[in-house]
């Protein structure tokens, strides 16, 4: 069956070591279930969140307990539903991978950066 929820992952809080990447999932609506995750390392490559081919997620909102700086780069690539980045405003600093710090594709439905606005400098 088809994965439709993150549900099963409310276990996870605090610091995540690694990147957290999640991929064609296409039955997923939102990210809830990682609500309790504070930080994010980040990947071999450079990056910390990966999100990519989920085309029936609506919201980011389930990623609203991170704060601070995300190591690596943010990529959002063929989230075709995503209005907005709200959910990353406690994100204060993004690293970079292979001279990207972040990289939005494919996201039509995206109107508003504003989840952004916790970012400094």
């Amino acid at each position: 069956p088809a994965v439709q929820s993150l549900s099963g992952l409310r276990g996870l809080a605090g610091a995540l070591p690694g990147a957290l990447t999640v991929q064609n999932v296409a039955q997923l609506a939102s990210l809830d279930g990682l609500e309790d995750i504070t930080t994010i390392g980040k990947d071999d490559a450079g990056d910390s969140i990966w999100l990519w081919e989920m085309p029936a997620v609506q919201s980011l909102s389930g990623l609203r307990g991170l704060a601070g700086a995300l190591p690596g780069a943010l990529t959002i690539q063929n989230v075709a539903q995503l209005a907005s980045l709200d959910g990353l405003e406690d994100i204060t600093t993004i690293g970079e991978s292979l001279g990207n710090s972040i990289r939005l594709w494919e996201m039509p439905a995206l109107q508003s950066l504003s989840g952004l606005r916790g970012m400094a400098g």
